[in-house]
């Protein structure tokens, strides 16, 4: 069960709806079918100071799924953001020169993994990184909190009880975000990149037109997906990749909604 993204501030609202999503696709990544996953759109914070199962409301999740709640974990992530401490020499038109306050900060982000029927953490791992926003190559927060999640699931490598399957080769197309006009489509460009790790601008670009839902960049072979696909719903449910990903180690055929890169809509059994 993935959580949504936990700030201590500094962070906008767009921002961490997009880092929650991108923190759910990273998971589905990194654990490759050897569990099922819940993610951060499927749950809800409830007492976000506990550790137990009063947390959120996932119990009422794992009951309808059949688990025992022994056996599953929490993927709690945060990203506390603080302005770093210094000053920097600025050089004036003239030659000269004068200090000023320095315009970095720190983003710290630290992933545990905790089983709720005890409380206990069972595998942490934190790591944090100076940030200049005049720097070139600015990416964000993301690769931080990917590859926080990566050391921290990488921990539970001897436990896992199945194979791993491919990996889920997919983007999430996040839904227009609350603002209007020019300013809404950059800041929806900004979500989209945050979201998806690897997504580039152009591409960024051309999805931001397609209907909301999990955009399927390679499809395995067997299956009745190909490249280029959308998948807006499973059961008739809005579709995540968690949820993409539970259905193809399932045992019964769901009802995928898929939006094609040309033509209508169709109606897929899957897997």
């Amino acid at each position: 069960m993935v959580e949504p993204l936990r700030t201590s501030g500094g962070v906008g609202d767009d921002d961490v709806l997009a880092l929650s999503a991108r923190l759910g696709l990273r998971t589905v990544t990194a654990v490759s079918g050897r569990a099922l996953i819940w993610g951060p759109s499927e749950i809800r914070l409830l007492h976000p100071e506990r550790s137990d199962w009063t947390a959120t409301d996932a119990l009422t999740v794992i009951k309808a799924a059949g688990l025992a709640p022994t056996e599953v974990l929490l993927v709690r992530a945060r990203l506390d953001r603080a302005s770093a401490e210094g000053r920097q020499e600025v050089a004036g038109r003239s030659g000269g020169s004068a200090a000023g306050a320095s315009a970095e900060w720190i983003d710290r982000v630290r992933v545990e993994l905790i089983q709720p029927s005890t409380s206990t953490v069972v595998v942490e791992s934190s790591a944090e990184v100076r940030v200049d926003p005049f720097g070139s190559g600015i990416q964000g927060p993301g690769p931080l909190i990917d590859q926080v999640l990566d050391d921290a699931i990488g921990g539970l490598d001897t436990r896992w009880a199945r194979a791993p399957l491919p990996a889920l080769d997919v983007w999430t197309l996040l839904p227009p975000s609350s603002g209007m006009g020019l300013d809404g489509e950059v800041r929806r460009l900004g979500q989209f990149r945050l979201a998806n790790p690897g997504l580039g601008e152009d591409d960024a670009v051309r999805l931001m037109r397609r209907t909301p839902g999990v955009y399927v960049r390679q499809a395995e072979i067997i299956t009745r997906l190909h490249p280029g696909d959308v998948v807006t719903a499973v059961d008739a449910v809005p579709a995540s990749p968690q949820s993409l990903d539970r259905a193809r180690q399932g045992t019964r055929q769901v009802r995928l909604d898929v939006e094609p890169a040309t033509g209508a809509v169709r109606h897929v059994r899957w897997p």
